[in-house]
């Protein structure tokens, strides 16, 4: 028999498997800033570091699109997020 609860809690699991993925993306684009940064003080090449420049504006975009993916999933994040920007 299938209970209206048990589904809800396989929805509830999905959610926060989507959540913890979403995160570690997170993390993912928030070192590669860093670490782009960290390279663009190391070079000596202007054209390097204008790449370099351009990636860390698609990464931080990258950011953006990952938190409101977050807050979309995540009320209580969209509610400290919301509290934070205001």
């Amino acid at each position: 028999m299938n209970y209206p609860f048990e589904e809800r809690d396989d929805e509830q699991m999905a959610i926060e498997d989507d959540l913890e993925m979403l995160r570690e993306d997170l993390i993912g684009e928030l070192q590669a800033i860093n670490q782009y940064q960290e390279h663009i003080q190391s070079l000596e090449n202007e054209e390097a570091v204008t790449t370099l420049e351009h990636i860390i504006e698609e990464e931080k975009e990258h950011v953006a699109e990952l938190l409101r993916l977050i807050q979309n999933f995540d009320p209580v994040q969209a509610e400290k997020l919301k509290k934070e920007i205001l």
